[in-house]
């Protein structure tokens, strides 16, 4: 018990809350987040990620955001190219406004790995009792083409949207998750 409460002292100490309630209740918080526009990243149980997984990916919303599941040509290239496995179960396909390179699960990862590091990815996917969930993430595909930022109808600023999301996300947001340790991203739509 002092181990866990260490860290979470050490946690808030760099500008991180941590919360405890019901699975009830952190999906209420979640949702708010996501209704609000708020830019969050949540740490969450399985449980919890499934549940809010089913309120927010609904058969309805995927549809209307164009996510599918990864093909299995694109999860082969991912384990190859990218040597990580079991990192990501759908996504939404954009095209670069520049150059037409189409952004999917595959660019996703490689961004994430040139942005957070392969270290940082990886202890994400290695998570084994925790799911992080990203609610109105700021970040911008970049095209690994060209390099030029993938904004659909959106304003961005270096790699991150400026502003709220009254309206919801631009249209060319980059949708994905699907995996237990990262359950993905929710977004004001």
């Amino acid at each position: 018990m002092e181990n866990r409460i260490a860290a979470m002292d050490a946690m808030v100490d760099n500008a991180t809350c941590v919360v405890s309630a019901s699975d009830g209740a952190i999906l209420e918080i979640i949702a708010k987040a996501v209704q609000s526009g708020a830019s969050a990243t949540f740490f969450v149980s399985r449980s919890q990620a499934k549940a809010i997984n089913a309120w927010y990916w609904t058969p309805e919303r995927r549809k209307q955001l164009g996510v599918e599941n990864v093909s299995p040509e694109e999860l082969h290239k991912i384990e190859e190219e990218l040597g990580l496995k079991d990192a990501i179960t759908f996504s939404n396909r954009i095209p670069c406004e520049k150059c037409g390179h189409v952004y999917g699960a595959f660019e996703f990862l490689q961004q994430g790995i040139r942005v957070h590091g392969r270290a940082g990815v990886e202890a994400v996917l290695g998570m084994e009792n925790t799911s992080l969930i990203r609610v109105n993430p700021s970040e911008v595909p970049v095209c690994p083409n060209c390099g030029e930022n993938i904004t659909g109808s959106g304003r961005a600023s270096g790699e991150d949207i400026q502003g709220g999301t009254p309206d919801g996300p631009p249209a060319g947001g980059h949708w994905y998750g699907g995996t237990a340790a990262y359950a993905g991203c929710c977004r004001a739509t």
